[in-house]
């Protein structure tokens, strides 16, 4: 009984602490990235959820950080979006090799320069 009840609570407080609000605008940023990324390597649907969970965590993380430094500069958000864009280039290595992890990041680039000129 104690067992069941200490699983319960874990599985509960796990969900708690690891759900994150993320705003519209980070959601679908994350999208844009995923399914460019995914379009251009044909990835399966899997591979496009992982790509997607790691672009998400970029942005969400590049915002938060930005927001609890409270950055204003150009220089101190670039330094932000540097740092994030590295951790996501690793965690994308870790599953696809560094040299498709590369490709992505760059896939990402170009998906983000077309958004911003519409």
């Amino acid at each position: 009984m104690k067992q069941s009840l200490l699983i319960i609570f874990m599985i509960g407080f796990s969900f708690f602490t690891f759900s994150q609000d993320y705003t519209k605008f980070q959601a679908q940023r994350a999208t844009m990235f995923s399914n460019y990324i995914a379009e251009q390597l044909e990835l399966k649907e899997s591979d496009k959820k992982f790509v997607y969970d790691v672009m998400l965590a970029r942005v969400y993380n590049s915002n938060a950080k930005i927001k609890s430094e409270n950055l204003t500069t150009k220089e101190g958000k670039q330094a932000v979006y540097s740092a994030e864009y590295k951790i996501a280039q690793q965690k994308l290595a870790d599953e696809f090799g560094a040299k498709n992890a590369r490709k992505m990041m760059s896939l990402s680039n170009e998906a983000r320069k077309k958004a911003d000129k519409n």
